[in-house]
């Protein structure tokens, strides 16, 4: 039987990355799969980002308020499939050195990925470090 309506997917990764600062670094990513179909290996992604999400923890005191982030399809960050984008950090209420930022996408991304369907997430702070602590890419087909 064949799919009907809109499906949800999501890639969620959950590993410290440490030293976040106000630059992009290669050395400090999170790679995403986005399986283009999960029944048909090779298929590229043809599908529409919704949205990504950032928690950070060990906000440097006095340090960030806002996060930008870079979607780019190579671990160089050289070909960008989702620009520069800043969110403002939601702080914990009770812990002010942990934060979490949600950027809503909702563009279609089509045969820009390779078929590995691996993404590369770059983070960057506004000002003093953090440690990248999770990260979600949300997309629907």
């Amino acid at each position: 039987m064949p799919k009907v309506g809109q499906f949800l997917h999501d890639s969620f990764v959950v590993d410290d990355v440490a030293a976040i600062d106000t630059n992009y670094n290669t050395a400090r990513v999170h790679v995403h799969n986005l399986y283009a179909n999960t029944y048909i290996s090779g298929n590229q992604f043809k599908d529409r980002i919704e949205s990504i999400i950032v928690r950070l923890k060990d906000i440097s005191v006095g340090g960030a308020s806002s996060v930008t982030v870079r979607v780019s399809m190579d671990a160089n960050g050289d070909y960008t499939i989702i620009p520069d984008t800043t969110a403002t950090l939601s702080l914990g209420v009770t812990t002010a050195t942990t934060g979490c930022a949600a950027i809503y996408y909702g563009a279609p991304i089509q045969n820009v990925i390779g078929n590995n369907d691996a993404v590369y997430l770059f983070v960057k702070v506004d000002a003093g470090t953090a440690v990248l602590d999770a990260s979600c890419i949300t997309w629907s087909e």
